[in-house]
């Protein structure tokens, strides 16, 4: 899921209730044969700490999508998304942190021919739509990180386990339905954190670099008996907040995915892309309970091996943050992103979305 996820290394203080809209559409040139493709998803998120050094957090959504053709009739596919629930305790004194977490399939598991076509859609990583992963099974995360302050710097490190569940997909060519079951994800992380002090304020550096490595997929009753491991995944992410002027903060972004080569006995499945993508936020505080967002990204995706899923996206967004109260806040936002994807050797189609989210938070 694309919306709302915890981080493995957050531990919630607080009791909080999270609900929301996300609206985002996207128009297509009529070259790719596609007209429009447009998602609504009402996020939930619910966290409790059960006492200081036990949470348990919980998220999930209802999604709307629908793809238009230029020719033809538009095809829908509206359900619950998977669930994803964790809990995390604190060992000692803050030394480390343990996660269980569990992805679950409340939504549709088995997906005909239109469905299938919708989910590709949806989890195109340039077109970043809310709910994204569409139609797995039981997914488990096991995760521990240690932090350390070392100097000015404070230091993270982490490992994980995740256990990908079978689902079902349709066979298009022999009709018949298709069992896959992902290869189980092992990652370690390494974290840095340092707190600066600038001429005109109080500035933070944030980095981690992430490296995960996957088992072979296993896929049973297909026509063409596929092989497919997915290659090793390096991420690379680091935000850097600074007072200037106004904005308080500015927030500075960098992030890149890096993958080796897939192991495939199809050709057009092996090479991958490399995806840049860079951002910047301006936080204007009016009022103590009253603030602007001013947004900018970015993304650079290479091609694969057959010259495709290459993108150059651009978004500029706005956003208000508002405080009802010490306990309810609102925070609406809007955003329209313009660019091109590669869908062929010396091909591309333009692209053209406009998103829009709001959301209501209650803490307890």
């Amino acid at each position: 899921m694309a919306f709302a996820q915890v981080s493995d290394l957050e531990f919630i203080r607080e009791q909080h209730l999270r609900a929301g809209m996300h609206f985002k559409t996207w128009g297509f040139e009529k070259e790719s044969g596609l007209d429009r493709f447009t998602e609504f998803a009402f996020p939930v998120t619910y966290s409790l700490p059960v006492n200081r050094r036990l949470s348990i957090d919980f998220v999930t959504s209802p999604f709307f999508s629908t793809l238009s053709p230029i020719a033809g009739n538009s095809e829908s596919f509206n359900s619950l998304s998977d669930s994803y629930i964790r809990t995390s305790y604190i060992l000692g004194d803050n030394l480390a942190i343990i996660n269980f977490g569990a992805s679950l399939p409340s939504g549709k598991t088995k997906l005909d021919a239109e469905e299938l076509e919708i989910a590709g859609i949806a989890a195109n990583r340039p077109l970043d739509n809310p709910v994204s992963n569409l139609g797995t099974g039981v997914n488990l995360n096991f995760g521990l990180a240690i932090a350390q302050k070392l100097g000015p710097w404070v230091l993270g490190i982490g490992a994980g386990y995740a256990y990908r569940g079978e689902f079902d997909v349709i066979d298009i060519e022999a009709d018949t339905t298709a069992s896959i079951e992902p290869g189980d994800e092992f990652n370690l992380t390494l974290g840095i954190d340092r707190d600066f002090e600038l001429q005109n304020g109080k500035a933070k550096l944030i980095a981690d670099l992430v490296y995960t490595t996957y088992r072979k997929d296993d896929l049973a009753n297909l026509s063409r008996s596929p092989v497919f491991e997915a290659g090793d995944k390096i991420v690379a992410q680091a935000r850097f907040l600074f007072p200037l002027a106004a904005f308080k903060p500015v927030m500075l972004t960098l992030r890149n995915r890096w993958r080796l080569n897939n192991k495939s006995n199809n050709a057009a499945l092996i090479d991958n892309g490399n995806e840049l993508e860079l951002g910047v936020n301006l936080f204007h505080p009016v009022t103590e309970r009253l603030q602007f967002k001013y947004l900018l990204d970015s993304k650079f995706y290479s091609n694969t091996v057959n010259d495709s899923e290459g993108a150059v996206v651009f978004g500029i967004g706005l956003g208000v943050d508002y405080g009802f109260s010490q306990h309810v806040a609102i925070d609406p936002s809007i955003k329209f992103s313009k660019g091109k994807i590669n869908t062929g050797p010396g091909t591309d189609v333009g692209i053209a979305g406009l998103e829009f989210s709001i959301g209501l938070a209650f803490t307890f």
